[in-house]
Parts: C-alpha cells; structure tokens; sequence
C-alpha cells in the first residue's frame, strides 16, 4: 500500500519511506559526531584568548544542535526512531576524536578549526546527497530540511576558511615564531577572494 509523506503532495510507497529513514537515520549519526568535541573546544582555555576562534566554536556548536534536534524530529515523523540511529562509517572517515583537544598541539585552536571545517564540508556534500534524495524519492519537507541545514553549513565554512590566518599567524607568534602578523588580513583577502572568484565562475553571483 502507499502513502503520503506527512507535509507533500506526493505519494510514494513505504519502501522509500524506509529508504528516507535511512538516509536521515545516517545524517543525524554524522551530526552527532561532529557535536561531540564542539563543547570542549568552546570552553577550552586556549580557544578563550580569541574571541573570534570562540565565536566560531558557539556558533556551529549552535547549528549542530539544532541541526540534531531538527533530524530528530524529521526522523521521528517518517516513523523511525531517533535514539537507535543507523550504524556508519562516519567515525572512521573524519577519525575519532578528531577535533579533539590534543595537549601537545601549539597550534591547537587554528587545528580545532581546521578539523571542524572539514567535518562540516563532509556534512554538506552529505546534506547535498541527502536533498536530491528526498527530491528523488517525492519528500519535500526532507529535502527543505537539508537544504537549510546545507546553506548554515557553507556559511559557517566560509567564516572558519576566513578565520584561519589570523588565528594560526597568533598562535605562531604566541608560540615564540617570528612570523609578521600583519599579513593576516592579506591572507584573509586572499582566501574571501577565492571563493568570490569561483562564485562568479560557477554563476553564483
């Protein structure tokens, strides 16, 4: 028998709706990783000596866990069940404990973000994955959901990429390298330019 995912017009069979269970089940795994080490890094005494690398931290902590609790809800509303999502290789991909706070770093904060803003860019090609999905399989309100979760993503990785020169050039001098601080903002061009650059190429402005 079919029926109709709850918010959409169209009607597929409960195959597929298995099959977006699924799909969620694995997206709300890999957002509960990249959760994990968030809070440690925010309260961190490090990541309290820059203000901009703390910002950072509180808000993807911020757009994970509403990301989580936007999942879970999605999840439960297909019929599958939040607290037993399905297994995946998402540890093994991004490593455990990746972004985990490492006492022998000297660079740790730029390190922490760096291991955040890959995590986040596994979550959009996923979240990308998951939208055309759900558009495939007639669930729209699956494919909106990954859609938002997907834009907050590419913000956010936007502003680590920006964030990174500043915040590595002072961990290097606070680590006693001579290195000229000043050029953080030359970097930070360099790299907003980029992303402008191929914005313009790929038609996006």
């Amino acid at each position: 028998m079919k029926s109709t995912a709850s918010g959409n017009n169209t009607t597929y069979d409960p195959d597929r709706a298995e099959s977006i269970q699924t799909y969620v089940s694995d997206m709300l795994a890999l957002e509960r990783h990249i959760a994990g080490p968030l809070e440690r890094q925010r309260d961190a005494d490090e990541s309290k000596t820059d203000a901009r690398a703390i910002g950072l931290f509180t808000q993807i902590k911020s757009r994970t866990d509403a990301h989580v609790a936007a999942l879970e809800a999605r999840l439960r509303n297909l019929g599958g069940n939040p607290s037993n999502p399905v297994k995946s290789a998402w540890s093994g991909l991004l490593g455990v404990g990746a972004a985990a706070i490492d006492g022998v770093r000297k660079t740790k904060i730029s390190k922490n973000l760096r291991d955040d803003y890959t995590a986040l860019s596994l979550a959009t090609v996923s979240y990308s994955m998951l939208n055309a999905t759900a558009l495939g399989l007639g669930d729209t309100d699956t494919a909106n959901l990954a859609q938002r979760h997907l834009a907050d993503y590419a913000r956010l990785i936007m502003d680590i990429g920006k964030a990174i020169p500043g915040v590595v050039l002072r961990e290097l001098a606070d680590g006693g390298q001579k290195v000229d601080v000043t050029v953080a903002a030359q970097a930070e061009r360099t790299v907003e330019q980029s992303w402008r650059n191929e914005g313009e190429r790929a038609g996006l402005n």
